[in-house]
């Protein structure tokens, strides 16, 4: 039977939902046990959710699709392209690679264009789900506000949070 157990019990606490259900299982991608993983899909429900690749090509063809727009002409190339450039965040999970939805432009086929300026000054310190969960951990350096919401309305604002929290990742 799964062991539940409150999140303060458990490493990176912050992330995790109130309770946190242990799966028995070896060490899945990232160092994380499985049974985590459902904790942390959940952290990314209210910004978009998680997407495979697959799905996020599916997506932006349908919507190019629907708005009668022409869309883009290879959304799995263009995908595929976000992923192997890491210019998008992508965690390596048990079911494959999941996208996190809140850095995604779907009207127009692209990412968000703070997504680049966060990255560049997150990139070496935090990589895969530690990196995709700053985005949705509240931050001090914005009073509380998560990353993956602020962004669009005060990315001076997240960009000097990233700064600052790489800033304290290495050291300074």
């Amino acid at each position: 039977m799964p062991d539940a157990r409150p999140a303060a019990e458990t490493p990176a606490s912050t992330w995790f939902s109130d309770t946190l259900v242990q799966l028995p299982s070896a060490p899945q991608p990232d160092g994380m046990p499985a049974g985590h993983w459902m904790s942390t899909a959940a952290a990314f429900a209210d910004t978009g959710g998680l997407i495979s690749g697959d799905e996020l090509a599916q997506c932006l063809r349908e919507h190019g699709e629907r708005n009668g727009s022409l869309g883009v002409t290879q959304p799995v190339s263009l995908v595929a392209r976000w992923i192997v450039s890491r210019a998008v965040v992508s965690i390596d999970t048990p079911w494959g690679h999941l996208l996190p939805m809140f850095q995604f432009d779907l009207p127009r086929a692209s990412l968000y264009p703070g997504m680049p300026v966060v990255l560049a000054e997150l990139r070496g310190v935090l990589e895969g789900a530690e990196l995709a969960l700053w985005f949705v951990t509240p931050n001090e350096w914005l009073q509380g506000e998560r990353p993956a919401l602020a962004m669009h309305t005060r990315l001076p604002a997240v960009r000097h949070a990233a700064r600052a929290d790489r800033y304290v990742a290495l050291g300074g």
